[in-house]
């Protein structure tokens, strides 16, 4: 997924201007976050544009705004969008997630994410690189407190992380009231430890506590499982 143009069945990705390249994670992300009818959807980071252009593919009636703080990437999403079939459907903010939080862009009923979640003494020598990858440009704390004040009351904020910055946030987002309301642990196969969690939050606190689903990427012969497959589908043109 890391060369410089990436075909889906219904679009066209290029990515030789992002730091970060449109990766399994986003992937995961774009298939697995839903809501019911929403009609706003807001992506966070957006880097390539690929999540906002899933979600566009598959929620035909939603307006969405992408939001991304370095200025190569916004305009290579910004371009990626235009040249889909949903560019009447998304626009592309050049803008730290913070500023779009004070400048009065409305309610969202679905937010998403594949955020930054590495600790800053780990930063390497490629600036670009590091705002993508490192809390410093955008903290679980200023992400949570943004989604608390642009959520709708009905709406679902849907996140990738590890298990360990997943339970670090799952602490931050409950102290502005965001509760998590499902959880897929995904494995890349069976016996192995979590790979990555995706989690759906609400502002409404969830009846009785819902066991959190599994998806294996890879079967016990290492090729890609039937569930990961029929996930994306609709997406991957090896699928």
């Amino acid at each position: 997924m890391g060369g410089s143009v990436f075909q889906f069945k219904q679009f066209t990705l290029h990515q030789d201007r992002c730091a970060m390249k449109f990766s399994t994670d986003t992937a995961l992300l774009g298939a697995l976050a839903k809501a019911t009818a929403p009609l706003r959807i807001l992506d966070v980071g957006t880097g390539t544009g690929a999540l906002a252009i899933m979600l566009a593919q598959r929620y035909k009636e939603a307006q969405i705004s992408a939001v991304e703080i370095d200025s190569h990437a916004s305009e290579q999403a910004r371009s990626n969008a235009l040249m889909s079939p949903w560019a009447n459907r998304i626009e592309v903010l050049n803008q730290p997630f913070q500023k779009f939080c004070e400048a009065g862009h409305g309610f969202f009923d679905l937010i998403v994410s594949n955020p930054p979640y590495y600790a800053s003494h780990l930063t390497s020598a490629d600036s670009r690189r590091n705002t993508a990858l490192h809390q410093h440009s955008l903290s679980f704390f200023e992400l949570a407190k943004g989604v608390q004040a642009l959520l709708t009351e009905k709406g679902l904020f849907w996140i990738i992380l590890p298990p360990r910055q997943m339970a670090d946030f799952e602490l931050v987002a409950s102290g502005f009231g965001l509760w998590g309301v499902a959880k897929i642990q995904v494995y890349d196969r069976d016996g192995k430890p979590i790979l990555r969690e995706v989690q759906a939050f609400s502002r409404r606190l969830s009846e009785g506590n819902t066991p959190p689903g599994t998806l294996l990427i890879r079967d016990s012969e290492g090729q890609y499982s039937f569930a990961y497959k029929e996930l994306l589908r609709p997406y991957l043109l090896h699928f």
